[in-house]
């Protein structure tokens, strides 16, 4: 009888179902660039690999083998590797006929379990955290390239990709599979093999995924859904233009000590440092926007938009 496989869609009860509900901080100093509707194409694509990787895990050292996906998440290349352990085991990829690198990571104790069961053991958990003998990295870069083959399988409505392992690196220091600032798609993967279980990530840089991904897009969609999906974007500019924003328009700040703060008394006078022909600071979410000088509308106090300190000297 075939070991049975099972995936994080089997249970709904499992760590996926919980991270769901997570919120996720959002930098914005560092915006998202994977769209929504990409980023679900992808889970969708990854989920798919969940199977086909659990039953290609399960075949393979004969027990049951359960994967699900953690999530999807953007690094550049420096966080990333700065994230994994010391040793470990990264699998470089050449994912033609995309370009750059991309980088397949199994948590070494957890692979350390799997070989133990290709070489007949039980495949204990708690294993050392340590550097894999030849043979072990032999076992595990034929482990790990199979894997890259139920990889292309899954990815075939995206892009017909050909995976191929070009170094195994156990420190994660030495495999430069890109610069430090490129930005890459990680997704992360829970394994349970028996009782051993262990994280992977699997990272691809982020533009060629992209374009592959809207290329993909182009491919399926027929005139009348590019149609709508124009006029949903131009809807979506317009609307942008008439969104209220709140405004303020401030002097230059003054720096007190705590003890002067609290010395203060009503009909204290406070000198600001701001002399009179400097224009004032509008600011939105407390950013300087534009610079403005104090007036009158009526009854009510204004504003008169005018050129920027920088702008009046050019």
């Amino acid at each position: 009888m075939a070991p049975e496989t099972s995936t994080s869609a089997e249970r709904t009860g499992g760590r996926r179902s919980r991270r769901r509900g997570v919120p996720v901080p959002y930098d914005f100093r560092r915006p998202t660039k994977l769209s929504r509707q990409h980023a679900r194409v992808l889970e969708i694509t990854y989920e798919a690999f969940c199977r086909q990787w659990a039953t290609l895990l399960s075949s393979t050292l004969r027990t049951t083998v359960q994967v699900e996906l953690d999530g999807i998440q953007q690094y550049s290349y420096d966080e990333y590797a700065a994230e994994l352990p010391m040793p470990t085991v990264m699998a470089v990829v050449d994912p033609e006929p995309l370009v750059g690198a991309g980088v397949l990571h199994v948590d070494t104790p957890l692979l350390l379990s799997c070989v133990e069961r290709m070489l007949g053991g039980a495949g204990k958990p708690g294993q050392p955290q340590r550097v894999l003998t030849d043979i072990e990295a032999v076992l595990a870069k034929g482990l790990l390239e199979r894997t890259l083959v139920e990889l292309a399988a899954s990815l075939t409505s995206v892009v017909d990709l050909k995976p191929r392992l070009t170094s195994l690196e156990q420190n994660p220091q030495f495999a430069q599979a890109a610069a430090a600032t490129d930005v890459m798609i990680v997704a992360a993967f829970h394994l349970q093999v028996e009782q051993a279980s262990g994280t992977a990530t699997l990272a691809m840089p982020l533009d060629p995924l992209s374009a592959a991904l809207s290329a993909a897009e182009l491919r399926v969609a027929s005139p009348e859904e590019l149609r709508v999906r124009r006029l949903m974007r131009d809807r979506l500019d317009d609307h942008l233009e008439h969104i209220p924003v709140d405004v303020s328009v401030r002097f230059t700040a003054a720096q007190m000590r705590p003890d002067e703060i609290l010395a203060l008394v009503p009909g204290d006078v406070i000198r600001l440092p701001h002399t009179a022909d400097t224009p004032l600071e509008v600011v939105a979410s407390d950013v300087h926007v534009a610079s403005a000088v104090a007036g009158s509308r009526g009854q009510r106090l204004a504003c008169l938009i005018v050129p920027t300190p920088e702008e009046s000297s050019r």
